[in-house]
């Protein structure tokens, strides 16, 4: 089914590709010739205009609508959209690589094929879903990042980024460019930090917050154009004043028409299935519809496709509006838009029939784990990085339904929580469906495998650390937990004031004073729960467990090889870490946390834990920022 398009005024055409690249601003609505306030698209360098010029052209090629890029970027981007994209591809275009000997490799701008989407600021959303450009790579870009010396492949991401592990840090200290990527190594996320993350006061000072990635905030730009030179900052002379707080123009890119979250935030799942159908079947409200639908989803659309590398992500939201649209346009047409849909029922035992009052309309199941791993669409284009899940039953959550009139091909909906609220992360054609009559693998009485059980005493001990150090502020003894090999990681966070190396025989009297200090800075918690927070990872390589303390703390199993490849030492040799490394597991455990902060979200101190002569000790540690 298509959806017929009528062109409209070119005004009217801005408008769809803005609403449709989630950058238009409700401001705008209100104004029919909106002033250039700076920032034009003529004043771009060649090489930034072509990727405005292909990010236009890509959803004109889509829609068969026209409009002039330099209209689209001088007239319809809102302010933060248009600050992140100057700044981010700035930094990008005057950063030049070279290898070992010297030899150029060019800018690092020209590893970006496109564009797929912007974001500046974004109400409600973490830091390190603000403030960055979204792009697909050239098929160079990896290795030519790792034979660059301005660039390092660090550890990889594991609570940030999420969909994009491979985390490449550019050297030199702060600012500077962090370029995450896919495991497929064709998209990435890339931010500039404009913060210090050292240790320990970058614990407390909001580095995660957004103003963090954000060039108007504060000093960022007197900080940019140390490191970057030539960047114009015309948002400043618009205001009329130096140094506006990140939150002065919030109203000017707050609203964005595309939803992010459903309008049933916070319902269950059966009643969030049921409002995804109302509002793209029977009213033909596409874009409340698309409120519901994850980005996961965006993958689906490649489905089919001879060299799924082609996929265009950047336009996959309008594809996905059209693909909403037609069908309820189709429906409406056969006047079956009233009753649009009849639940389907599925024999296979891996599947368990939820009870729920829209039965007539879809039937709704629990999907186990390793079922959903199967039907998600991402994982079709990438290459597995870890063993398959369990049968484990409670995330995930299929739909089964066929359109009125079309019962020979029913449809498959898999959905999941993302940050709070139920949301389309893959679909299928029942026909197609990944599931299997087999018969479930063993289970308990609630038909649930508990998630593994941390070591005891690795628990134990991780939870007297943390309570000598934060609740009897006793960083004497909490200090004797960190195994030597430990004290490198003290010069690669220590603070700029410290310029000198520190001596191996002297850091554990520094990492004391620091471990100290951050005590201090925490003041007096009465339990490690009103301190302190879990980050749950997000690398498929990283396996949290269970304990008594988790509302604290995250522990975790993580591959062997990060104690090799996360030792201070190792990292501060300037080696590259493996593009793959084996997944052994038993010998090597993850702690994370984050303090609660009153301004907004902290950083990830990550830790490592071993045991040897009969003993935990944390072998590396370092902070993880957006």
């Amino acid at each position: 089914m298509t959806l017929a398009l009528v062109p409209p005024p070119a005004r009217a055409v801005a408008l769809a590709i803005a609403t449709v690249l989630g950058v238009l601003t409700l401001p705008l609505l209100a104004r029919q010739d909106p002033p250039q306030f700076g920032g034009a698209y003529a004043r771009l360098e060649p090489q930034r205009q072509r990727l405005v010029d292909d990010w236009v052209a890509r959803f004109s090629k889509t829609t068969g609508q026209v409009i002039p890029a330099p209209a689209f970027y001088d007239d319809i981007l809102g302010l933060s959209i248009k600050t992140t994209f100057d700044a981010v591809t700035h930094a990008l275009m005057t950063t030049t690589l070279t290898d070992a000997g010297g030899g150029d490799l060019g800018n690092v701008l020209a590893l970006v094929a496109q564009v797929n989407t912007v974001r500046g600021e974004v109400r409600g959303e973490a830091g390190d879903r603000q403030f960055r450009i979204y792009v697909q790579l050239t098929a160079s870009a990896y290795d030519t990042l790792m034979r660059s010396r301005e660039f390092r492949r660090g550890v990889d991401n594991s609570v940030f980024h999420k969909g994009y592990p491979i985390n490449f840090r550019q050297q030199g200290g702060v600012p500077s460019i962090q370029v995450s990527m896919s495991t497929d190594r064709r998209a990435a996320d890339i931010d500039v930090d404009y913060r210090s993350s050292k240790f320990p006061v970058a614990m407390f000072n909001g580095h995660l917050a957004s103003a963090n990635s954000d060039v108007r905030a504060g000093n960022n730009a007197d900080r940019h154009v140390t490191r970057w030179t030539g960047l114009q900052d015309w948002w400043r002379a618009f205001f009329g004043f130096r140094g506006p707080s990140p939150t002065a123009t919030a109203a000017e890119d707050s609203g964005l028409l595309l939803p992010r979250t459903p309008r049933l935030a916070r319902a269950t799942i059966e009643a969030s299935v049921s409002d995804f159908l109302q509002a793209w079947l029977i009213e033909g409200n596409a874009m409340a519809a698309m409120g519901y639908v994850s980005e996961r989803a965006h993958a689906c659309l490649a489905r089919g496709l001879d060299d799924p590398s082609t996929f265009d992500r950047g336009m996959a939201p309008f594809q996905m509006l059209m693909t909403l649209r037609s069908t309820h346009e189709a429906l409406r047409a056969a006047g079956t838009a009233t009753a649009p849909t009849v639940g389907v029922r599925l024999p296979q035992p891996a599947l368990r029939v939820v009870s729920q009052p829209h039965h007539a309309r879809f039937v709704l199941y629990e999907v186990p784990d390793d079922v959903a791993a199967e039907f998600e669409c991402d994982s079709r284009l990438a290459a597995a990085t870890t063993s398959p899940p369990k049968r484990v039953y409670g995330r995930y959550f299929g739909a089964m339904f066929y359109i009125a009139g079309q019962k020979a091909h029913p449809l498959a909906l898999l959905w999941t929580r993302e940050r709070g609220t139920w949301k389309l992360v893959a679909w299928r054609g029942a026909e197609d469906s990944p599931i299997r009559d087999a018969t479930p693998p063993p289970t308990d009485a609630t038909g649930t495998l508990p998630a593994a059980p941390a070591p005891v005493d690795l628990a134990r001990t991780a939870t007297r650390f943390l309570e000598d150090w934060f609740i009897a502020r006793r960083a004497d003894r909490a200090v004797q937990a960190l195994s030597p090999r430990a004290y490198a990681c003290y010069d690669l966070l220590r603070e700029q004031s410290d310029s000198q190396a520190t001596p191996a025989a002297d850091a554990a009297r520094r990492l004391e004073e620091s471990m100290t200090r951050a005590s201090e800075l925490a003041g007096t918690p009465r339990t490690l729960e009103d301190l302190m927070a879990p980050a749950p990872p997000v690398h498929p390589s990283v396996r949290l467990l269970q304990h008594a303390r988790a509302e604290a703390f995250a522990l975790m199993s993580v591959p062997d090889a990060f104690a090799t490849y996360g030792d201070c030492a190792f990292r501060a040799s300037g080696q590259p870490v493996p593009a793959d490394f084996p997944l052994v597991y038993g010998a090597t455990f993850g702690m994370n946390f984050r303090l609660r902060l009153s301004g907004g979200e902290g950083p990830v101190l990550r830790m490592v834990w071993t045991k040897g002569a009969g003993r935990w000790r944390i072998v590396a540690y370092d902070l993880e920022t957006p």
